[in-house]
């Protein structure tokens, strides 16, 4: 049996830019922190296509694409962004806080694939990001190294 996939098919409009309203409940604590720090959140397409979301440390701006939403993985997609928004202080180069998190071997084994895959480069900062996003305690965690990391 062969099973064929339908393309996605999306209503008008669901790829248009969003409020930070729209985010899961608990993140707009962290949508609001990071725009205290100097941080631009949109939940927008990113620049870059096909990207569910990117950051960029020079203009300190976080795109998360509508479309993630759609998918289910808008709030890892928020989190892995918000990680390199923090990875950036204080000065604006991205770098690994230094965080090891407990992960399941099989979700390790799925960013492993990852990253040989996907990311030739910076491969520690985007670990870190990957293994922050699925955390239960992400956004207290992400607040607390705001508070800690970054200036105002």
């Amino acid at each position: 049996m062969v099973t064929v996939l339908a393309p996605l098919l999306l209503a008008a409009g669901e790829l248009d830019p969003r409020p930070l309203s729209a985010l899961p409940a608990d993140l707009p604590p962290l949508a609001t922190a990071l725009q205290a720090h100097g941080f631009t959140v949109h939940i927008a397409l990113p620049p870059r296509g096909g990207a569910y979301g990117q950051f960029d440390p020079r203009r300190r701006t976080l795109w998360i694409s509508p479309l993630s939403f759609e998918l289910g993985i808008g709030r890892q997609t928020f989190l892995h962004e918000a990680v390199h928004a923090v990875q950036s202080c204080p000065d604006g180069v991205v770098r690994p806080i230094g965080w090891t998190l407990p992960l399941d071997p099989t979700v390790e084994r799925g960013i492993q694939a990852i990253l040989f895959h996907g990311y030739p480069t910076n491969r520690e900062v985007e670990r870190e990001a990957f293994s922050v996003q699925g955390q239960p305690d992400a956004v207290p965690r992400l607040l607390q190294a705001l508070r800690q990391r970054c200036r105002r």
